[in-house]
């Protein structure tokens, strides 16, 4: 089970919402992300490695340059 935390990211580009939690792999946590975040844009990551952005109209947007902050 993977320790993921999953960002709910604004039309601005904040973070809105962060939720942690454990999935079973990646799949389960997007589908987690998107119960959650409803349509925001999404970051999803695995302790320090990053899973994916989909943005709110479901495609896949770029991979961020720098892990969001942990606070």
């Amino acid at each position: 089970m993977g320790d993921y935390k999953l960002y709910c990211v604004g039309e601005d580009g904040h973070i809105l919402k962060r939720h942690d939690f454990d999935g079973a792999n990646d799949l389960a946590a997007l589908n987690e992300a998107r119960k959650i975040c409803g349509p925001h844009e999404i970051e999803v990551w695995e302790r320090g490695r990053f899973v994916a952005r989909v943005k709110a109209d479901g495609t896949t947007g770029e991979m961020p340059r720098k892990e969001p902050d942990q606070n």
